[in-house]
């Protein structure tokens, strides 16, 4: 632990971890639920939404546009890097995040286009070493006072974490894989009446690994395109709710194969109905209560459906602390073999109290519960976080980030079972 304290010296909150990264890092963003949420209920300001002109950096204005250039250091300590249930092998690591922002305020016509790079490096495993990047672009076009066109497009490489089901035990070196996507959506208001119509598209391409021995472990059956269609009309009852109704429908192709085991196509759906929320000045929030259903075309493979509920509530205490609690239940893909999938229950918790204008401690839980699908495997998975970010200036801003996840396993294929325990440090540097 006395590496681990050298090399801690990270803080930041800056900007938000590359999309899918399960590790939680001082280079990382904070969240909570948003006021654009229905309607602009914007009566209560979370504490991580609160704004702070002395502490906001300033974009570069060039022409029509605002540039923001920003890059995170820092550094931690890993004490169960393998996630291993015995023989725990830690590493302390750097992290270097340099990102670019670009965007064109308008009225009519916004556009957005961001950078990062993510380095990682490990003193002693380099196995371990990922460089991994995310490009996103996109447009919001105000068509009118009621209709508005959202587009945007995805690319980036990442790494699977150890700790990950999906990650092969025996693997040599970490899961590479790369991801692109788009996303189009279309909102009209009329009166109190609001409808929205969303298309995504995502394709993952997943990298081989080897066995320390050199032989190859297959991940081409992991890699697939998945289409999603979303249709929400959502309706003003008053300032302060409104019901929706939500119906989705996906299509999930994976690459063809040859061998025993076929591609795992699949088609499904969700219908649902709920209420977003405002409850005078203490909360707000929303909750989505229906059905869920995944089909699997090969005849071998059993379906999935069940129970599905999402929410997520924002408590004001007080001016300054937020607490917020979310619930997910949805159906996953998966890299576990034997399995096609799995539906997962997401519950966080998590309270965000600013001590002073410029240093906000934050302190949350997570438990994940995987019911996989084809397999007799039941994994629960915590994870514990708390750390602080302290705003210098508009320029700086420092952060300290502490982690602790878990998983726990049952049946007669059951996973690893671990504790793993993260520390980290670091600083942001935002503009010039």
């Amino acid at each position: 632990m006395k590496r681990a304290a050298f090399l801690a010296l990270l803080a930041s909150g800056g900007f938000a971890a590359p999309a899918l990264a399960q590790q939680s890092d001082a280079t990382d963003g904070l969240g909570s639920v948003s006021s654009a949420n229905s309607f602009g209920r914007d009566r209560n300001i979370g504490v991580l939404e609160r704004r702070r002109p002395d502490y906001t950096p300033e974009p570069i204005h060039v022409g029509s546009f605002e540039l923001l250039p920003r890059v995170a250091i820092g550094a931690g300590y890993d004490d169960n890097l393998y996630a291993q249930p015995s023989d725990r092998i830690g590493d302390a690591y750097v992290r270097i995040r340099p990102k670019v922002s670009l965007v064109r305020p308008s009225p009519t016509l916004k556009l957005n286009f961001d950078a990062e790079l993510d380095l990682l490096r490990y003193a002693d495993r380099a196995s371990e070493n990922a460089t991994q990047y995310a490009v996103n672009a996109g447009a919001l076009y105000t068509i009118s006072k009621s209709d508005t066109l959202n587009v945007s497009l995805r690319n980036g490489r990442y790494s699977q974490e150890r700790v990950s089901p999906d990650s092969p035990s025996q693997a040599s070196r970490p899961i590479r894989f790369t991801l692109s996507g788009a996303n189009l959506a279309y909102t009209h208001v009329f009166n109190r009446l609001r409808v929205r119509g969303v298309f995504d598209v995502e394709n993952r391409n997943y990298a081989d690994s080897v066995t320390p021995g050199g032989a190859p472990i297959d991940q081409d059956f992991r890699d697939h395109t998945a289409y999603t269609g979303t249709a929400i009309g959502e309706y003003a009852l008053s300032p302060s709710i409104a019901f929706f109704v939500a119906g989705t429908l996906n299509k999930r192709d994976y690459r063809e194969r040859t061998g025993p085991v076929p591609a795992r196509d699949s088609s499904g759906f969700e219908l649902a109905g709920g209420a977003s929320f405002e409850l005078g000045r203490k909360a707000r929030g929303s909750l989505r209560l229906g059905y869920l259903q995944q089909d699997y075309k090969p005849a071998q493979f059993k379906d999935i459906s069940g129970f599905l509920v999402r929410g997520e509530l924002a408590y004001f205490l007080t001016p300054l602390v937020t607490i917020t609690g979310t619930v997910d239940r949805g159906i996953r893909e998966t890299g576990v073999n034997g399995a096609t999938g799995y539906l997962a229950t997401n519950f966080t918790l998590r309270a965000d109290y600013e001590l002073l204008r410029n240093l906000i401690l934050g302190v949350g839980g997570e438990l994940e519960k995987r019911d996989f699908n084809d397999i007799d495997r039941r994994d629960d998975r915590w994870t514990w976080r708390a750390g602080g970010s302290y705003l210098v200036n508009k320029r700086m801003t420092l952060r300290l980030d502490l982690q602790r996840r878990s998983q726990s396993s049952a049946g007669a294929t059951a996973g690893r079972k671990f504790s793993d325990d993260r520390i980290s440090m670091g600083v942001t540097f935002s503009g010039l």
